[in-house]
C-alpha cells in the first residue's frame, strides 16, 4: 500500500513538471509566433514605403521636367532662349530639383531599411523565445522526474 502511494506520488510530480513545462513552452511559443506577425507587419510596411517612394519620386520628377520646361518657355518669350545664363539657371534649378528627389529617394531607403532591421530583429527575437521554451520545458521535466525519484527513496 505504501509503496503504492509512493509510485502514485512519483507518477504525479513527474506529470506535474511534464504539463507545467509544456505549459511554459506554449507561452513562449505564443511570444514567438507574436514576433514572427511583428516581422510581417515590418516587411509589409517596408514594401509599401518603397512603393509609396517610387510613386512620389515619379511625380516629383514630372513636377520638375514640367518645371524646367516652364521656366525655359518663360526664357524664350522674354527672348533670353539659349543665352549662358538662362543656360546656367535652368540647369541650376533642375540640379536643386534633382537633389530634392534623390533625398527623398534616400528617406524612404532609410525608412524601409529600418522595418526590414526591425523585422530581423523581431524574427532573432522568435528564434529566442523558441529555444527559451525548450529550455522551460527541458528544466521542468527533469524537475519532475527528480522530484519523483526523490519521492521513491
Amino acid at each position: 500500500m505504501v509503496a503504492q502511494a509512493l509510485l502514485i506520488k512519483a507518477g504525479v510530480n513527474f506529470a506535474s513538471g511534464f504539463l507545467k513545462g509544456k505549459e511554459e513552452q506554449n507561452q513562449y511559443e505564443k511570444k514567438a509566433q507574436l514576433a514572427l506577425q511583428n516581422a510581417q507587419v515590418y516587411r509589409q510596411n517596408a514594401a509599401n514605403i518603397r512603393l509609396s517612394g517610387a510613386q512620389n519620386e515619379d511625380a516629383l520628377r514630372s513636377q520638375k521636367r514640367a518645371t524646367v520646361a516652364s521656366a525655359s518657355a518663360a526664357a524664350g518669350e522674354a527672348g533670353m532662349g539659349e543665352s549662358p545664363t538662362t543656360t546656367t539657371a535652368l540647369a541650376t534649378t533642375s540640379a536643386a530639383l534633382e537633389q530634392n528627389i534623390l533625398n527623398e529617394r534616400y528617406r524612404v531607403e532609410s525608412e524601409a531599411e529600418n522595418y526590414l532591421y526591425q523585422a530581423m530583429v523581431e524574427e532573432a527575437n522568435a528564434k529566442q523565445y523558441r529555444k527559451e521554451g525548450q529550455n522551460r520545458f527541458s528544466g521542468n521535466l527533469l524537475s519532475g522526474l527528480s522530484s519523483s525519484l526523490s519521492s521513491l527513496f
